[in-house]
């Protein structure tokens, strides 16, 4: 027994259960009652349903009805004497103007053709109620199984007597056949084939005699729908779970870092109070090199003083050996250096590159450098006051080590 078998078995097993319970009628009931609460013209909407196209055959051609819920209209005729292509077109844009790609198809005829029996068969025989039928065709019938297209429905159930009443119906293949193959050329694709309730366009009886294997294969959007949510709803929840121990782990390994960066700055703060302490004279010797070299405003001032009117400066830099770069323009960056000479606090003053002329200010765009002035350092008087000089040095370069 294949795998797929099993499966149908299990489901048509599943399907009595659930049809032998009371759940059928009370979400029957239950549906109802919601409906009743609704607004007329939702109910209306809600009393539509799923759409079925409903195809028959006359002299004509093929008239196509469109039934939604207990409702079935007039959608369009065919005329047959078309080219299978044509017939096939026409059907396509009919089925088009639903906006439901789902849309099944049937085909249906009057319900005088179809030989209809009422058997009564035992309630354990309602797992494989089609092969046992097929196995009564030719005793309840004049035709054999692979003679007919038949199809049931289970008219009671009587569970005292455990035994089912089955409506059996049958159509002779031959009698079928010539117009499903008619309904194939012109591109329909048939969901099932159906009878009639009462005269032509009164809507399916709920039948389905078309064999599975020729039935149109169909993708349940609507599972795969479900699937599709259920699997992202365990995948988001095992994100979440994921998440949260995330979560946790990234607090302590914050905690952890902050409480080693309190033992470094500590051990580092102990470290630099000692060295402090321990050379207290460094801070003479930082006196005497700020008071040595030229200060920023001192520069800034000379050179905002020898600088023409006509000049700006956008970019200026210091390094820490006091060379000065200034990019800017002016009106005439060649006279820049012979104002810059008379300075007192910059020395060898030149440019980088060549003077290129800006087309937006009409200025000349220059790059040019010098170096700070440095004041002369005084002479030591005495041998112990050059050697304390050196090792107050010493200590300031100890002292900024760690801080850098």
């Amino acid at each position: 027994m294949s795998v797929t078998s099993v499966i149908d078995t299990q489901l048509a097993r599943l399907r009595v259960r659930y049809a032998g319970s009371g759940l059928p009628k009370f979400f029957a009931w239950w549906t109802r009652e919601l409906k009743g609460l609704l607004p007329a013209r939702w109910r209306g909407l809600f009393a539509e349903g799923a759409q079925e196209l409903l195809v028959d055959t006359d002299a004509g051609g093929l008239r196509v009805w469109r039934q939604s819920g207990e409702r079935c209209v007039e959608y369009g005729r065919i005329a047959r004497d078309q080219a299978a292509e044509d017939l096939r077109n026409e059907f396509a844009r009919l089925r088009d103007r639903i906006d439901d790609p789902g849309v099944r198809v049937f085909h249906c005829f009057p319900a005088k053709r179809t030989l209809r029996r009422e058997l009564i068969l035992p309630a354990a025989a309602e797992d494989r109620l089609r092969q046992v039928l097929a196995f009564e065709m030719d005793r309840q019938t004049p035709f054999k199984a692979d003679q007919v297209y038949f199809d049931h429905r289970i008219v009671q159930r009587d569970a005292a007597a455990k035994n089912l009443k089955i409506e059996l119906h049958v159509l002779p293949r031959g009698q079928l056949d010539n117009e499903l193959a008619a309904l194939t050329a012109a591109g329909i694709a048939l969901d099932g084939v159906d009878c009639w309730r009462d005269a032509p366009g009164s809507g399916r009886a709920g039948l389905n005699l078309l064999p599975q294997e020729r039935r149109v294969k169909r993708v349940n959007q609507r599972l795969r729908l479900n699937l599709a949510l259920g699997a992202a709803t365990a995948l988001l929840f095992v994100a979440a779970g994921l998440l949260f121990l995330n979560n946790r782990q990234t607090a302590l390994d914050t905690m952890g870092a902050e409480v080693d960066k309190a033992k470094t700055e500590a051990k580092q703060t102990a470290i630099l109070t000692k060295r402090l302490k321990d050379n207290a004279s460094s801070a003479s010797y930082l006196y005497r090199l700020k008071r040595d070299s030229t200060s920023m405003t001192a520069m800034l001032a000379d050179l905002t003083k020898r600088l023409p009117d006509d000049t700006f400066l956008e970019r200026l830099t210091v390094d820490e050996k006091g060379k000065v770069e200034v990019q800017g323009q002016s009106g005439n960056a060649n006279k820049l250096i012979e104002g810059l000479q008379k300075s007192d606090v910059l020395d060898n003053a030149a440019f980088i590159g060549t003077v290129q002329p800006d087309l937006r200010t009409r200025k000349d765009r220059f790059t040019m450098n010098f170096q700070l002035h440095k004041q002369a350092e005084p002479e030591p008087q005495d041998k112990d006051k050059k050697a304390g000089d050196r090792n107050g040095r010493k200590a300031a370069e100890s002292v900024d080590a760690p801080a850098a």
